[in-house]
C-alpha cells in the first residue's frame, strides 16, 4: 500500500503541473508546421503558453486556460491565410508564431471531357479469391454517352446524371460469378468504345476462383481466434461477430485479402485473418449434426447447457437484457422433436427453448431471472457448453472481483494533451486511485499494468479471459482533431447485455458538469468483444479540448471522477438487485 501511495504522489506531480512556468514561450500543436495546402476551410490554432501570458492572434485576444493552453477556431477564405500568434507575458516581452494555410477546396466532379476511363472501383475491394455464386459490383467514371462494358463483355449502365450530382459519365453494373467462370484469374478489365475508339483500364487488384466442388476446410488454432463480419476496419479493426474455442470446424469458401471467407451456414458467412485458422488439416466436407441430447443443469459455481454435435461446429450469439436471455445459434446443425429441456439444479436458468431459424442453424434461447451478468462457450470433445454466469448473491461491490485495465502504457503513448501530458500517464494515475477506492469499498482488483509499461491488447484480453473477474472497466482518454468544438465524457460497450453498466457509470459521470458525448453501443475495441462479464470502456474526457485537460489536471477533479465511477458500479448493482433489469 505503501508503495502504492508513494507511485500515486509521483504520477500526480508529473501530470498536474503546480505551477506553469510563467516565464514566456509559446507553442504551437496546431498547425504542426507553419505553411500548409489545406482543403477543408475549417482549421484550428492550438498551444500553450506560460501562466498569465496574453495571447492573441492577428490582434484579437484568445482566452487561454490556467494550464497556459488555448485554442481556436478559423474559417479559411479561399487562396492565402495568414496569422500571428502573439504572446506577451508580464514583462511586456513578446513571442510570435506565423502560420500560412493556402486554402484550395476540392473542386466538385466534372464531366470527362477527352475519351478515357478516369477510375474503376470493384466491391468487394482487395485481392479476391471468390467462389460461384458470389457478386462482384464495379462503378466507373469516363467519358458520357458511350458503350461501357467489363466482365465477360458484360455492358454496364451508364447512370442518369440526376443519380450523380448532375455530372454524367457515371457507369456501374454487377454480375453473379458462374462455374464456367472458374478460368477467371488475374485482373479485370472496363472496357469504354465510342465508335472506332475503344479505352482501357485494369482494376488494381488481382481475382481468381475458389475450385469449385472441392471443399477447403481449417480449424481454429485456439480459443483466442474471433470471426469479422467484414475484413474491413477503421482503427480498431474489422468489426468482430466473437470468439470461438479451438478446433472449430469451418468451411472456407474464399479470400479477401488477409482474410478467409467462411460459409457458417447456408445463409450466413464471416470472415477470419488467415493467421487464426490452420488448413494444413486432412480435408474433410463440413459436417450437419443432428442434435438429439441435451442437458441443463447447475453446480456450486455456475448453470450450463450443453448439446452434443458431431463436430465442433462454428457458433455466434447475442444477449436480451429485459427479460434476460443468452441465444446461441450453432450453424451446421438442426434438432429432431423431443429435445430434453428438464432443468437440473439451476439457479439463474429459468428454461431454455430450442428452435430452427433455418434448416441448418440450431438455437438455443437460454432465459434467465436477470439480465445477463456473463457467459462462456466452450467445446469439451463434440460437445459445445455454454456455461452462464449468476448474478452475486450479495450485489455490493464487496467481495467482487473487478478487472481494471489502464489504458495504453510504455511505447503505446496514447494521446496526448496541450501541455504534452500523455494519455497513458493519466489512465495509469486514474487507474490506480480507482484501484484504491474499490478496495476500500472491499472489492478485489486485477490490473493489467500497474505501472509504467507496455502491454498488448491482446495479452489484456487473454488475462482478462482467463482470470473471468466480475465486472471489467478499462480507463483511457478521448482525444478529437477539433480541439473546440469536441468535448465531454462518454462510455462505449459491445454486446447488449453491458449497456446497463455503461449507461450507470455514463449518468453519474454527467454529474461533474463535463459535456454528454454519449453511452454509445456496438463499439469494436478489443475488451469489449468479452461474453464472459459486463465491462465498460470508460473514455473519461477529452485530452484534446483545452477544457477538458485543465479539468483533468486537477487533484480534486480527479477524485470526483473516481467517486462517480465507484456511486455508478453501484446504482448498476442496486438496479440489477431491485429487478430494473
Amino acid at each position: 500500500m505503501k508503495h502504492v501511495k508513494r507511485l500515486l504522489q509521483t504520477l500526480i506531480a508529473i501530470v498536474v503541473p503546480l505551477s506553469v512556468s510563467s516565464q514566456g514561450f509559446l507553442r504551437l500543436s496546431l498547425p504542426s508546421r507553419e505553411t500548409s495546402n489545406v482543403s477543408t476551410a475549417r482549421q484550428f490554432i492550438a498551444g500553450r503558453t506560460c501562466t498569465g501570458c496574453k495571447v492573441s492572434i492577428n490582434n484579437e485576444a484568445v482566452y487561454v486556460y490556467s494550464t497556459g493552453t488555448f485554442a481556436v477556431k478559423k474559417e479559411l477564405t479561399e487562396g492565402r491565410n495568414t496569422f500571428t500568434v502573439l504572446a506577451e507575458d508580464a514583462n511586456g516581452k513578446t513571442y510570435t508564431k506565423n502560420i500560412t494555410w493556402y486554402y484550395a477546396p476540392v473542386p466538385p466532379p466534372r464531366v470527362t471531357s477527352a475519351f478515357r476511363i478516369d477510375f474503376m472501383e470493384i466491391s468487394p475491394k482487395g485481392n479476391l479469391e471468390l467462389s460461384v455464386g458470389d457478386t462482384l459490383h464495379v462503378k466507373i467514371k469516363g467519358y458520357p454517352g458511350a458503350k461501357a462494358s467489363w466482365f465477360n463483355n458484360i455492358p454496364l449502365r451508364e447512370l442518369p446524371a440526376s443519380q450523380t450530382g448532375g455530372v454524367a459519365g457515371y457507369y456501374s453494373g454487377s454480375y453473379v460469378l458462374q462455374p464456367a467462370d472458374s478460368p477467371l484469374n488475374g485482373k479485370i478489365q472496363v472496357r469504354l468504345h465510342n465508335g472506332s475508339e475503344t479505352a482501357i483500364l485494369n482494376s488494381t487488384y488481382r481475382y481468381s476462383m475458389m475450385p469449385h466442388g472441392v471443399a477447403l476446410t481449417g480449424r481454429t488454432i485456439d480459443n483466442m481466434t474471433y470471426l469479422t463480419s467484414t475484413p474491413e476496419g477503421d482503427r480498431l479493426g474489422p468489426n468482430k461477430i466473437g470468439y470461438l474455442d479451438k478446433d472449430v470446424l469451418l468451411h472456407v469458401v474464399g479470400k479477401q485479402g488477409d482474410y478467409y471467407k467462411v460459409r457458417l451456414s447456408s445463409r450466413e458467412t464471416a470472415f477470419i485473418p488467415e493467421p487464426l485458422l490452420d488448413t494444413e488439416i486432412p480435408q474433410e466436407a463440413p459436417a450437419v449434426s443432428i442434435v438429439s441430447d441435451a442437458k441443463v443443469w447447475g453446480d456450486e459455481k455456475a448453470d450450463y447447457v450443453s448439446v452434443e454435435l458431431s463436430d465442433k461446429l462454428p457458433y455466434t450469439s447475442t444477449q436480451i437484457v429485459s427479460p434476460g436471455k443468452i441465444i446461441v445459434d450453432v450453424h451446421g446443425a438442426y434438432t429432431e422433436q423431443g429435445i430434453n429441456s428438464l432443468l437440473q439444479g439451476t439457479r439463474e436458468i429459468t428454461g431454455v427453448q430450442w428452435q430452427q431459424p433455418s434448416h441448418d442453424v440450431f438455437r438455443m434461447i437460454i432465459s434467465l431471472k436477470h439480465a445477463p451478468w456473463g457467459y462462456q462457450i466452450y467445446y469439451e470433445g463434440n460437445r459445445i457448453t455454454v456455461k452462464v454466469k449468476r448474478v452475486p448473491e450479495n450485489l455490493s461491490l464487496r467481495g467482487l472481483i473487478i478487472g481494471l485495465d489502464a489504458g495504453h502504457g510504455g511505447g503505446n503513448m496514447g494521446s496526448v494533451g496541450l501541455t504534452g501530458v500523455y494519455e497513458k500517464t493519466l489512465t495509469l494515475n486514474l487507474s490506480l486511485q480507482l484501484k484504491a477506492a474499490l478496495e476500500r469499498e472491499g472489492a478485489s482488483v486485477i490490473m493489467t499494468r500497474a505501472t509504467e509499461k507496455f502491454v498488448a491488447n491482446e495479452d489484456r484480453l487473454s488475462l482478462f479471459r482467463r482470470a473471468n473477474p466480475d465486472l471489467l472497466l478499462s480507463i483511457h482518454l478521448n482525444s478529437s482533431g477539433n480541439p473546440v468544438d469536441v468535448s465531454g465524457t462518454a462510455t462505449y460497450y459491445k454486446h447488449p447485455f453491458c449497456e446497463p453498466l455503461n449507461a450507470a457509470i455514463h449518468r453519474r459521470l454527467l454529474e461533474t458538469g463535463l459535456n454528454d458525448f454519449k453511452n454509445n453501443g456496438d463499439f469494436n475495441f478489443i475488451l469489449n468483444n468479452p461474453t464472459e462479464f459486463p465491462d465498460a470502456l470508460i473514455e473519461t474526457l477529452f485530452i484534446s479540448n483545452p477544457g477538458d485537460e485543465e479539468k483533468l489536471l486537477s487533484p480534486a477533479f480527479q477524485q470526483e471522477l473516481i467517486n462517480k465511477i465507484i456511486l455508478g458500479l453501484k446504482d448498476y448493482l442496486k438496479n440489477l438487485e431491485s429487478g430494473k433489469y
